[in-house]
């Protein structure tokens, strides 16, 4: 990478991380305290480096949550959480181990620690946003590297990042956005030709730390460490031999930490809500797109056209987008068929970030191939998706929903045009879910705008097929970009 280039990506970074720290003082503000999974993670940060260990029975008999809980009573002003539990109740592993050992992944807590540690919460939020910011820059390279222009790949990232699922979860503590950079930059890496010593080490680095994360991430894991090997295989570098050492350590010490903590290689299916069947996995595929309140289309329609121009991105680059579907479809199905897989206490679409980056890709292979009117409907599917946003950051706590089938963002929305839109949509969610009749209903509509989209896309590309994707792209063989 250039000079001139590497100063566009160093802006497009800076960009994102000034607007994600503008809105967190409002984060910090209505989302008060640390609610969800969010103290969770906090907690077992607080047990390794304070008490050097992961049993946190003792942080909570000594109340240690109560340093990121306000003091009661709550004051006149309070603009956090109307209601929360005043004693944190635990996320215990089911474990063969005596104390309390959380059920999450630990890899979270490791990142967070120490900025937790020298400045609590505010800490946590300075680490996520540097990490959402890094995640707008990999979509910056991947549309750019796609065929996109600067300017198109920079409006591209932005505008992702700016908007659901991405923007929220920039602010707040949760596995989804870290596991998002892990596996773009890997797919990114794993497809360049020629990559540095310090980038082969990034990427092992990235493909070992998924299943630290979540473990819902090691189908994914392995799948790129396969790859990675095939690399190793064909070009039988140090570097890259270093890259799958790391991977392989990695793996070994999941097995290692599962055996200790679960008297098992696997984590113990009890510590989650289950799976359901093939039904209940149609259901949920279904409702990660379409649900009321969790929905990622209804949300942000613009990945309606990033799904339909998927195909797209073979034609920019075959070997990546192979990598990218391989990749992402089993953790896609897993996360389908989660009893949970609308992710409960969060922001829309939560299991769906990390893997909402690589629509940089699809989106910039369509926009440099279609005409002015499917770039009008671009902007316009964005412009829905941020609007919502924008209501949300105006007041977070619209972000989360109980789960009675009423989408708070589409309901201000629907209040501010003077349009009921909200009773239009329909719950796949199993609390307040709609008819069979009218989730058959929202997949046909589904279906048809699908249609519309796939109309959209590719009807301009007659005039072009013989075009170039233009703009002044970065080619996937260039081992200096970042």
């Amino acid at each position: 990478m250039i000079r001139g280039d590497f100063a566009r990506l160093a802006l497009v970074v800076c960009v994102a991380a000034i607007g994600f720290t503008l809105a967190a003082p409002r984060f910090a503000e209505r989302l008060n305290p640390l609610t969800g999974d969010e103290p969770f993670y906090v907690m077992t940060a607080i047990s390794l480096v304070r008490d050097h260990d992961l049993d946190e029975a003792n942080n909570y008999a000594d109340r240690d949550y109560d340093e990121f809980y306000p003091s009661q009573p709550l004051p006149s002003d309070w603009q956090g959480w109307p209601s929360f539990p005043t004693t944190l109740p635990p996320h215990p592993a089911k474990s063969v181990l005596p104390g309390l050992h959380t059920k999450h992944g630990i890899g979270l807590s490791v990142l967070i620690a120490l900025p937790y540690e020298v400045a609590g919460r505010a800490g946590a939020m300075v680490l996520m946003i540097a990490i959402g910011a890094l995640v707008v820059g990999q979509m910056f390279l991947l549309a750019l590297e796609t065929g996109a222009s600067m300017r198109v790949s920079a409006f591209l990232a932005l505008g992702l990042g700016f908007t659901l699922p991405i923007a929220p979860y920039a602010l707040l503590i949760f596995p989804e956005l870290p596991g998002a950079l892990a596996i773009i930059y890997a797919i990114r890496r794993l497809t360049q030709a020629r990559n540095s010593s310090w980038q082969w080490l990034q990427t092992g680095l990235a493909i070992g730390a998924l299943p630290w994360l979540h473990q819902r991430f090691v189908p994914t894991a392995a799948l790129l460490g396969v790859f990675l090997l095939w690399r190793l295989w064909r070009q039988r570098g140090v570097d890259i031999a270093v890259a799958c050492g790391i991977v392989g350590l990695s793996a070994a010490g999941l097995v290692v930490y599962n055996s200790w903590l679960y008297d098992s290689p696997l984590q113990n299916r009890a510590d989650h809500a289950g799976f359901s069947g093939i039904a209940g996995t149609v259901n949920g595929g279904f409702g990660l797109l379409l649900d009321a309140q969790w929905g990622l289309i209804v949300n942000a329609p613009i990945y309606l056209l990033a799904i339909a121009a998927f195909p797209l991105w073979f034609r920019a680059g075959r070997q990546r987008a192979w990598l990218a579907l391989a990749a992402v479809l089993p953790y896609l199905l897993m996360v389908a068929a989660y009893r949970v897989w609308w992710g409960e206490w969060g922001p829309a679409a939560r299991y769906l970030v990390p893997v909402a980056p690589l629509a940089a890709a699809t989106l910039a292979a369509m926009w440099v191939r279609v005409g002015n009117s499917t770039r009008v409907l671009t902007g316009a599917a964005w412009l829905a998706g941020a609007l919502l946003t924008l209501i949300g950051v105006v007041n977070p706590q619209r972000f989360y929903h109980q789960p009675d089938g009423l989408n708070h963002l589409v309901d201000r929305l629907g209040e501010i045009l003077h349009i009921d839109l909200a009773s239009r949509l329909v719950a796949f969610q199993p609390y307040a879910i709609g008819t069979r009749a009218d989730r058959l209903l929202a997949g046909l509509v589904l279906a048809l705008a699908c249609w519309i989209a796939v109309a959209f896309v590719y009807a301009p590309a007659r005039e072009s097929l013989s075009g170039s994707f233009g703009g002044s792209p970065t080619p996937q063989g260039d081992g200096e970009s970042q």
